[in-house]
């Protein structure tokens, strides 16, 4: 009976598994194959419209982006035309303030007419029509270089076709400002209509007249208009280069097209398919500025082919008259589409003969497995009916060891059947501190847990998924978060084994609590992160920093390279930050720099990266640009989110950059060379006046070679010496007696001959050089008046500069005690120079620094009073004992009714504060009269004498009625 019952039990085990199996997997292969067929149709339909918003969508983009770029570079070519004016209305105004100090004895009109025999016939722009005009201020013709016949007329009542009076209204604005842009119309002789001009004028107040040019508007227009008909005819795209631009004007003349032979012709008659094509996008473009699309039978393809259906986007540029766009061939679609449906065709069938195959190996590998198991059962039969009666008294002694050891166990072990507890032992009581394991027992584990656990699963959820984990695996660990009895939440970890038994699987938990070892794990975590986020990003602002923007920077380049396209670095330095950190301290200094890292964070794209490198100085890297278009786009939303000032309480700033620019792969194809190209690149946006950006170009190199030369240079200069001072008297005029001289340092160049300060004092300035020149002129200047006071001469005081570094260094103090020492000379001989913003820019350092040196005994003067933002309850506690009057305010002293009050009050405020007073740069008798007259006695300039070297010095000492 026994032996019967094991057949029909290996029968039945052999054969429901099979038939089961075989019948799902019939039921499983049809759902797949009908999904497969239903997913094949749905793909073809996505297929074509993907294509079709993807041929519009960049057709828009393209030609959205191309007029993007056509507007910019007409604002940037209208605005680069106007500062080239501005230069060669400059250019001019020098060469007559050359051709004045030249010839300032001679009589005015004779001045004027060696200005006109110099540039009437001077002409300039790349056509040479560009020429330059002179005016006096009652709007008399002084030199007309376009029309001689004009010369001579008073035109201040000339109107342009607008009614403008063009004369007078510049004569107006110059007397508020020395320098103008101005437009108007013009008409020149032989011309029908008017034009208009875009011009700058520029007033000379030693001459009473004004210098000015202008350029035609329209020229401008056509040479931008010639460089966007260049781009467009150049623009091309698409995997074969087949894409093009066309363009046309509004009278159907062809600009730009992909049959460049059809450049110039008129195609406004064009008809096609009974459509007259080019009209309807003339009229279409005009009515809609914003674009729109349009389909049409088109009568050009690049390929040839004989389908010449097509879908446009076009959109017109009205400052140019123009109508240009751009679209694809309806062919190209249907192409795409025939290969899109032969590939997911041959997919579906791929898919469909592998799943049937899999199917078939599946089912034969089972039905012989179930023949093994079914073998094998009837073995493990025969010897479980003959173990079963030896054993039981066995298993009731196992079961009551197995209780103890359960109970006792250290380890927690809790039991689970269907997602409930149903046993657990003494040290899972105590784990969850539970009175008793009642509490414990016909629960679900995640009625003992927390509602989600740590990665944000809901425990009911997760706790089935282990659960199933174990059920399969046969085994599963994992950790998990519990709650105790009292509220406290702690860690597990957990080792879970499924147990049949009978119908059902128990899952045997063993516990074991990590709760200790789990915080150590998230404080080191914790830590790690931190290091190495400041390994890679700035403490202030949380930007990355120099070590990661290298690593970034590095990893763009490979992928720029890779899709062929580019990347731009900029170099951004914040225009006069330093000012915010004097005026209103570095706390607010650091508000600022956090708010402006705030808005380039949020103006750039996710994909790009802004880093700060140190102080005020900021690295933005765009990635992935198409063309240089996207850069430019990219710069202006960066500019534009600051034109909104930045708050501090009751005050507020205009945040303004100087940002250099280079491009991967023009200017640089590694990190390092991009770095420094837009580095050069900002220094060039400072040097041209702040608030721009400048794009790196290859003679910015060839500058900061030169100015690394001259550097080194200035080193062997110092070694060598080839420097050497020159003298400018200083003239009392109450006893016409020479009072001191002040100190002027030239370089007796080896190659260049005798070069004046401009050329290199700068340089030394920003490097320590300065320092070790200042020494040598403080050296030779006292030296040498040790000579001439030897000499019985009586120089008076010699008056030397002092540069910032040289006033901040903090052996200041006794490098003039040892140059005294050394030379021989007097403290009451010298007279150090310092400029005002130097002394305002930490008043009380300087009081205490000055103090220092008038206790020695040298006397400090103030030079280029006026220019800076001297504070008058300063002022009063300087122990400097002599103002100098700047001579920006003496040169308009006969003009400008503003300059003569600010040199009247600066007179006497030094009177009223004790203080001598002298005033520099005086070149005509008008205005040594006005400053004698307003009670200043003491004055230097050219009209006096300019620098001379110390033995035309000595020579004017001995006699100085002749200069006087």
């Amino acid at each position: 009976m026994i032996g019967m019952l094991k057949k029909d039990i290996t029968k039945w085990i052999i054969l429901l598994p099979a038939f089961a199996v075989l019948l799902t997997s019939l039921i499983i292969l049809s759902i797949v194959i009908t999904s497969e067929i239903a997913t094949y149709n749905k793909s073809i339909e996505e297929a074509h419209v993907e294509y079709v918003k993807s041929a519009k969508f960049q057709a828009q983009d393209r030609i959205d982006k191309l007029i993007a770029y056509i507007d910019f570079n007409e604002k940037f070519v209208f605005n680069e035309a106007k500062e080239e004016v501005r230069t060669i209305v400059n250019v001019g105004y020098g060469l007559m303030m050359d051709i004045y100090k030249e010839n300032s004895t001679l009589p005015r009109q004779e001045i004027l007419e060696k200005i006109k025999i110099k540039l009437r016939n001077t002409r300039f722009f790349n056509d040479l029509s560009g020429y330059y005009f002179i005016y006096d201020m009652h709007g008399v013709n002084i030199m007309h270089g376009g029309d001689s016949r004009l010369e001579g007329q008073n035109l201040s009542a000339l109107q342009d076709v607008n009614g403008k009076f063009i004369i007078q209204d510049v004569i107006e604005r110059l007397k508020k400002n020395n320098e103008i842009f101005n437009e108007w119309m013009w008409k020149n002789s032989g011309e029908s209509g008017f034009r208009k001009k875009i011009g700058f004028d520029k007033y000379v107040p030693a001459l009473g007249v004004f210098i000015g040019s202008a350029r035609y508007e329209d020229e401008i227009r056509e040479k931008i208009k010639k460089e966007t008909q260049k781009l467009l005819l150049n623009t091309r795209y698409g995997e074969s280069g087949d894409g093009y631009i066309f363009a046309y004007d509004y009278d159907g003349i062809t600009i730009s097209h992909g049959d460049t032979s059809l450049v110039g012709q008129n195609r406004k008659s064009v008809v096609s398919n009974g459509q007259f094509i080019i009209r309807d996008i003339i009229e279409g473009a005009r009515i809609n500025p914003e674009g729109f699309f349009m389909a049409y039978q088109s009568t050009y393809r690049p390929n040839a082919a004989s389908d010449k259906s097509k879908v446009s986007f076009i959109r017109a540029i009205p400052q140019f008259g123009w109508i240009i766009g751009t679209g694809t061939y309806i062919a190209e679609e249907q192409k795409a589409l025939l290969g899109r449906t032969s590939m997911i065709k041959a997919k579906m069938k791929e898919t469909i003969s592998q799943i049937t195959l899999v199917s078939v190996i599946i089912i034969f590998i089972i039905l012989w497995v179930m023949f093994i198991v079914s073998h094998k059962i009837q073995t493990i039969l025969s010897r479980y009916e003959n173990h079963l009666l030896m054993s039981n008294e066995k298993i009731k002694e196992q079961k009551h060891i197995f209780e103890i050891l359960y109970q006792k166990s250290a380890d927690g072990i809790m039991l689970i059947r269907d997602n409930v507890v149903i046993d657990c032992n003494e040290s899972v009581v105590k784990m969850f501190k539970a009175q008793n394991k009642e509490e414990l027992i016909d629960v679900s584990p995640s009625e003992l847990s927390p509602a989600f656990q740590p990665d944000g699963q809901n425990s009911y959820e997760k706790s089935l998924k282990m659960d199933a984990l174990a059920v399969e695996n046969g085994m599963h660990k994992f950790e998990w978060l519990a709650r105790r009895s009292d509220g406290d939440v702690f860690w597990l970890s957990i080792v879970m084994t499924a147990i049949r038994v009978k119908e059902s699987v128990v899952l045997h938990c063993s516990m074991r609590d990590i709760t200790m070892r789990k915080a150590l794990e998230d404080e080191n975590k914790k830590q790690k992160q931190l290091l190495v986020h400041q390994v890679e990003h700035d403490i202030l602002t949380g930007l990355p920093n120099r070590n990661l923007l290298q690593d970034r920077l590095a990893q763009a380049i490979k992928k720029a390279h890779r899709d062929e396209s580019v990347l731009a670095v900029l170099f951004v330095d914040i225009d006069k930050f330093k000012s915010v950190n004097d005026t209103l301290g570095h706390d607010a200094g650091d508000i600022l720099l956090k708010t402006i890292a705030t808005r380039m964070r949020t103006n750039i794209r996710d994909t790009d990266t802004v880093a700060r490198l140190s102080g005020d100085e900021f690295i933005i890297l765009f990635d992935g640009c198409k063309d240089i278009s996207d850069v430019f786009i990219a710069i202006k939303k960066l500019l534009n989110a600051f034109n909104e000032p930045v708050s501090f309480g009751n005050d507020s700033f205009k945040v303004t950059m100087s940002i250099g620019v280079s491009v991967y792969p023009n200017d640089g194809e590694n990190a390092s060379k991009l770095l420094r190209n837009a580095d050069l690149a900002m220094y060039r946006a400072k040097a041209e006046g702040r608030n721009r950006y400048k794009f790196f170009d290859a003679e910015m190199n060839n500058e900061t070679n030169e100015h690394l030369a001259i550097e080194k240079s200035l080193a062997h200069a110092l070694y060598n010496h080839e420097f050497v001072l020159y003298y400018q008297p200083q003239i009392n005029l109450q006893n016409e007696k020479i009072v001191g001289f002040e100190a002027l340092i030239r370089w007796q160049h080896p190659e260049k001959g005798l070069v004046m300060p401009s050329y290199f004092i700068h340089i030394a300035e920003e490097s320590d050089l300065i320092i070790e020149i200042g020494k040598w002129v403080t050296m030779e200047a006292m030296k040498q008046m040790k000579v001439w006071y030897d000499a019985g001469l009586n120089p008076g005081k010699v008056a030397i500069n002092f540069a910032g570094k040289q006033l901040e260094s903090p052996e200041l103090t006794q490098c003039m005690l040892n140059c005294l020492k050394e030379s021989g000379c007097s403290a009451k001989w010298i007279e150090m120079e310092v400029v005002e913003r130097f002394i305002m820019h930490d008043t009380q350092k300087s009081i205490t620094l000055l103090s220092h040196l008038r206790e020695i005994g040298i006397d400090i003067s103030i030079d280029d009073f006026g220019t800076g933002h001297s504070s008058l309850a300063y002022l009063k506690q300087l122990p400097i004992t002599k103002l100098k009057i700047d001579q920006s305010f003496v040169q308009n002293l006969e003009n400008s009714k503003e300059d003569r009050a600010i040199a009247k009050t600066i007179i006497e405020l030094g009177r009223g504060l004790g203080l001598t007073v002298l005033a520099e740069g005086v070149e005509t008798l008008g205005q040594k009269e006005f400053i004698y007259q307003s009670g200043c006695e003491l004055m230097q300039g050219y009209f006096f004498s300019r620098p001379i070297s110390a033995e035309n010095a000595e020579k004017l000492l001995k006699n100085q009625s002749e200069m006087l």
